[in-house]
């Protein structure tokens, strides 16, 4: 009787060794399942804020781009005239002379002048618009480098990568292996102020070349690229205003 108490208690403790090991086992794998669905959660969370801000941002631009186009097409307001200066002194058109030239104006194209960082939700992005003529878009317009066929182009510096992506794919343009699509150079030049000059660097946006000048935005008015030349290793988001 003694031995066989003995046998039963060590049997016992096998058991209760035995059930412990399987608690902390089940406790592993538990652990394991919420901590990787809690990153799944926060991933998908991250593309969706980045989605509802490229949205937002595609938005607002696009208000832009339909008020230019109202203003130019409708009401006969010639390109040179048209005038940003909602975006600072250094985009102040000399041409125009009275509020019905002016974008951001309620007289003229009645655009609510939003400052970029409230358009991503981002109060601390630091870049603001910026209206160019220093660049061609592909497939726009007539493509010679010549002063008639660059585009009035509003570029956005900076933007977050992630955001960028999720215009691309908004767009239906394809992002190379999960990156944007390459820029060698992205003309930001001086802020338009009612012309359109020719210079060596009229850059060509959305053209042939697969590795200086992003193909993948082709055809399309609007759209993010990576900027690599330069030392900028920048993200630019344009949209073409005024294709030409």
């Amino acid at each position: 009787m003694k031995y066989g108490s003995i046998s039963l208690k060590y049997k016992e403790s096998g058991n209760v060794l035995w059930f412990v090991l399987l608690t902390i086992a089940l406790l592993g794998m538990l652990t394991f399942v919420v901590s990787r669905n809690s990153s799944t959660v926060n991933q998908s969370g991250s593309a969706e804020q980045n989605r509802i801000r490229a949205a937002a941002l595609l938005r607002y631009t696009k208000s832009i781009e339909t008020a230019v186009q109202k203003m130019v097409l409708n009401d006969g307001i010639s390109e040179n005239d048209l005038d940003f200066v909602a975006l600072g002194a250094a985009h102040d058109n000399p041409n125009c002379n009275d509020s019905f030239c002016e974008v951001f104006h309620v007289e003229g194209g009645g655009v609510d002048y939003r400052r970029a960082s409230n358009v991503l939700s981002d109060s601390n992005f630091s870049y603001n618009w910026h209206i160019s003529t220093g660049n061609r878009v592909g497939s726009m317009g007539c493509d010679d480098n010549i002063p008639a066929c660059k585009e009035l182009l509003l570029l956005l510096q900076g933007v977050p990568e992630g955001i960028c992506l999720q215009v691309n794919k908004i767009l239906g343009i394809e992002n190379p292996s999960n990156a944007l699509p390459q820029q060698s150079d992205v003309n930001h030049g001086s802020a338009y102020q009612g012309s359109f000059t020719n210079n060596p660097t009229n850059e060509y946006i959305g053209g042939t070349n697969a590795v200086t000048q992003s193909p993948q935005v082709r055809g399309h008015q609007a759209g993010c690229v990576y900027e690599y030349g330069g030392g900028q290793n920048t993200v630019y988001y344009y949209h073409a205003l005024l294709p030409r």
